[in-house]
């Protein structure tokens, strides 16, 4: 008679906490099994480290360019270049949150397959995501591009950074296709369990462009200065390595997609359960740069080039306070979707105050290093006295709320994880149109910065508050069937 499996061995003697996650195949990790805290923390680290690396691509993107100088030593080439990206972001972000869509799709669809026991639909469900991201992505920076001067209209974009900001997008808004592989690629491991190989491929287009961006921006060495079209260059290069990084490991290191068992009904079928989510995520992560738009939009209206390069320096500065709480929201979409999968609602509850606590945790810490280290921070983005004094007072009223901004976005992602992409998309909407962007366009109008940052502020708080409640005591803890 048999003493048992090593599994069965381990659980005798070692406490839960401590018990090494349960594989469930080539590179899978049943996240239905063990502590749900212990799962979330396992996956936070590498996860935290790849977002972080990648949202500080996009800070030293902002540091390079606030730091151009003309001819003659002025900071006006700075301050147009910040404006130029601040005008050309809200429009990259929209191709990205189309991009983030797909990709909750795509882990939604295949981490209730593998908590379903359907390993072989995961992989089929994998296949298809890849091509359909592709295909949408095209479309998507299509429209971008032929919609761009009527987009640079309403955001108020005129003259040299009008110029700037459409060379910064010709070469960003295809290089969008692209990073589509690698953001799906990205979904297929993390939908598995895994955290260090899709934080690796994060990792790796992240260092490419940090590495790049100074020969190219500034021209060292045998490059051309190229300043804000150089900038662009360097995120396409590394997101173009990435991708391919990214592709070869999900087709033959992990061999997590399958190709060659696809078929028209099974792609029809895979395309229609990934755009279930994938679509209703796409127009929530879409409502966050509309929103931005309309800020960026009062904002300049207010205070023309200026006062937009300091609404740009502390978007980007904002990074540093939530990318552990990005990372967050990937580890919560396979913990939830996988036992939400496998009907283990009370596990998909413990998930969800689990990453509430950690958002309180980390926004506290966050607010007093941002509020002590305010001014050199500041001075890191720009070389303008102006754009510095508007900016400073930021890092002093918003990062406390940080937790209610990942209140909302790990709301989002764990029920795009559950099939129920709805109540992601109605605590986006609430956040981003009806509080977020009336309240920087009012607090602008009548407080300057200051007043748009107070505006930020509430509507973090008044929104996380609102996910919070509704997801712990009125929300469906239970997924459906991909």
């Amino acid at each position: 008679m048999s003493d048992g499996t090593l599994e069965e061995k381990l659980a005798a003697v070692l406490p839960e906490a401590v018990m090494p996650p349960v594989t469930s195949g080539k590179g899978k990790i049943d996240l239905t099994k063990g502590p749900v805290q212990g799962h979330i923390l396992r996956m936070l680290g590498p996860f935290a480290i790849a977002v972080i690396a990648l949202l500080s691509a996009g800070i030293v993107d902002t540091i390079y360019l606030g730091n151009l100088t003309a001819a003659d030593g002025s900071a006006a080439l700075g301050v147009l270049a910040l404006s130029a990206v601040g005008f050309a972001y809200p429009l990259t972000f929209f191709g990205n949150s189309v991009n983030i869509g797909l990709g909750a799709g795509t882990m939604s669809a295949l981490s209730r397959a593998i908590g379903g026991g359907d390993s072989q639909r995961a992989a089929r469900h994998g296949a298809a995501a890849i091509l359909f991201a592709i295909c949408v992505m095209t479309l998507v920076t299509a429209l971008i591009w032929f919609t761009l001067p009527i987009s640079l209209d309403l955001l108020g974009a005129q003259d040299e950074a009008r110029e700037m900001a459409t060379t910064y997008l010709a070469i960003s808004l295809p290089g969008l296709v692209i990073v589509s592989i690698s953001m799906i690629s990205n979904n297929i491991l993390r939908a598995g369990g895994e955290a260090i190989l899709p934080s690796a491929i994060m990792i790796l287009g992240a260092l490419l462009n940090i590495i790049i961006d100074p020969f190219l921006i500034f021209g060292w060495g045998p490059f051309p200065r190229l300043e804000v079209q150089g900038a662009a260059i360097a995120t396409v290069f590394g997101n173009t390595v990435a991708a391919i990084f990214g592709l070869y490991i999900v087709q033959f290191r992990r061999k997590a997609v399958s190709f060659a068992k696809m078929t028209f009904a099974s792609i029809r079928h895979a395309w229609g359960v990934i755009a279930q989510v994938g679509a209703v995520a796409a127009v929530t992560n879409v409502i966050v740069p509309v929103g931005a738009m309309v800020a960026v939009a009062a904002v300049t209206r207010e205070g023309g080039d200026t006062y937009n390069a300091a609404f740009t320096l502390v978007s980007r500065a904002e990074l540093i306070s939530v990318g552990l709480l990005y990372g967050l929201s990937a580890c919560i979409g396979a913990v939830i979707g996988q036992n939400g999968g496998a009907k283990r609602t009370d596990r998909v509850e413990e998930a969800f105050r689990v990453s509430y606590r950690i958002c309180i945790y980390w926004s506290t810490g966050m607010a007093v290093v941002l509020a002590l280290l305010a001014g050199p921070i500041t001075g890191l983005f720009t070389n303008d006295p102006e754009v510095y004094a508007l900016a400073k007072s930021y890092f002093w009223i918003v990062p406390i709320t940080i937790a209610g901004y990942g209140f909302v976005f790990v709301t989002a992602a764990g029920y795009n994880a559950l099939g129920r992409p709805f109540y992601g998309l109605a605590f986006t909407i609430i956040r981003s149109l009806v509080l977020y962007a009336p309240l920087v366009a009012l607090g602008v109008n009548y407080g300057g910065m200051m007043g748009a940052f107070i505006g930020i502020a509430i509507a973090n708080i008044v929104s996380g508050l609102l996910a919070r409640y509704w997801t712990l005591h009125k929300a469906p803890m239970t997924a459906r069937k991909s």
